[in-house]
């Protein structure tokens, strides 16, 4: 059985948390997993874990759009001593609740990723936090929205359906 994502307004500890001067964009989603999840960092991992190949896809083919633009085609943000899930660096970590993300001329952003414990397992809620610092970022923003809320349900689905472990330690 497939469990459902929803749309839902960006939380407002997601917000508070993501440490941004001022936000220009905000989403959330959220979903119940039947499994229980040990922290909002495993559920991170879940939701990030083995990319699907649209994903991918899409990945280089914005790697090769921005390029000529002097935006960086692979993303390395340094590692803020809190490790990192996937290749964003961890900025904070509650068990909770856990930001990742990074800053970078055209924009900053912020993804905040908790676990809240319920009677079937964990419910798993996703918000997306931007703050533009550039009319380039303003025009990035806006081309990769429909990918951006594509892939932000899709990948939140995969987090509540997953059926395996994942490692809540930093990779």
């Amino acid at each position: 059985m497939t469990n459902k994502v929803l749309l839902i307004p960006a939380p407002t500890a997601a917000i508070r948390a993501s440490g941004l001067s001022h936000i220009d964009f905000a989403d959330g989603y959220s979903g119940q997993a039947d499994r229980t999840y040990v922290d909002a960092a495993q559920a991170a991992r879940a939701a990030f874990a083995d990319p699907p190949h649209m994903a991918r896809c899409l990945m280089t083919l914005r790697n090769r759009i921005v390029a000529p633009f002097g935006l960086r085609a692979s993303i390395d943000f340094s590692d803020r001593g809190l490790g990192k899930i996937d290749v964003f660096p961890i900025i904070s970590n509650t068990g909770a609740e856990v930001v990742v993300g990074g800053d970078d001329k055209h924009l900053d952003f912020r993804i905040w990723i908790s676990i809240k414990p319920s009677l079937k397992g964990s419910e798993v809620t996703i918000s997306t936090l931007v703050k533009i610092n550039s009319l380039f970022g303003r025009i990035y923003l806006c081309t990769i929205m429909p990918f951006h809320k594509l892939l932000s349900r899709m990948m939140l689905q995969r987090a509540v359906n997953r059926r395996d472990n994942v490692s809540s330690e930093a990779r």
